[in-house]
């Protein structure tokens, strides 16, 4: 069928199964208008067959999932961002954000902060040691129980080779004091080339 631009009076060629039964918006390139085209308009009809096709206001294909994948990526950076603040309410989703290699900061563990951590391979006969050590600090004034430690040895890629608790000095914090902690692993895991320290909740020790 043959529509007509009713402020400009351009004519375009439509398939009437385009419009649907209740019609859709169409617009203009010439004059840019936009209007409601039903298919039981009246329209010119075979002297018209050359006219041009009415562009329809419809998005892409492509611009739906586009928008469906924008909404789960700022879905999944909330989740990242917000992480301690939702193991706070939900402690057992903090083996789920472990599994991914995001870090989380216990709940018990606010105002505490690991610092210095270093390690070194030593030799002890025919086995290899890792010696691993570094500093607890409370930032608050007031005093605080330190939550479990645990040392985590990843490859290059991040995989998470294993994982050992570590254990502090002291318990106990006064405000703005600090505690050493340290450990020491037999037989490292061959590919092992991060280390970090970091506080777990206590049902994920």
């Amino acid at each position: 069928m043959i529509v007509r631009c009713s402020s400009c009076a351009t004519r375009y060629r439509v398939d009437t199964a385009a419009l649907g039964e209740t019609g859709r918006r169409a617009r203009c390139t010439n004059c840019g208008h936009v209007w409601h085209q039903t298919p039981e308009a009246d329209a010119p009809t075979a002297s018209d067959s050359g006219a041009p096709p009415v562009p329809l206001n419809r998005p892409p294909a492509w611009a739906g999932w586009a928008a469906a994948g924008l909404f789960v990526i700022a879905a999944l950076a909330g989740l990242a961002l917000a992480r301690n603040a939702i193991v706070m309410s939900w402690p057992g989703t903090v083996s789920t954000y472990d599994a991914v290699g995001l870090p989380i900061q216990a709940p018990q563990a606010q105002g505490l902060r690991i610092v210095d951590v270093q390690s070194k391979r030593v030799k002890d006969g025919d086995r290899t040691v890792l010696l691993v050590h570094g500093l607890v600090e409370n930032t608050t004034e007031k005093g605080r129980r330190l939550p479990p430690l645990r040392a985590v040895l990843a490859d290059e890629t991040g995989a998470v080779l294993h994982r050992w608790p570590v254990a502090a000095l002291s318990p106990v914090l006064d405000g703005g004091e600090s505690t050493p902690f340290e450990s020491w692993l037999e037989d490292p895991p061959e590919g092992a080339v991060k280390l970090s320290v970091d506080f777990v909740a206590d049902d994920d020790s």
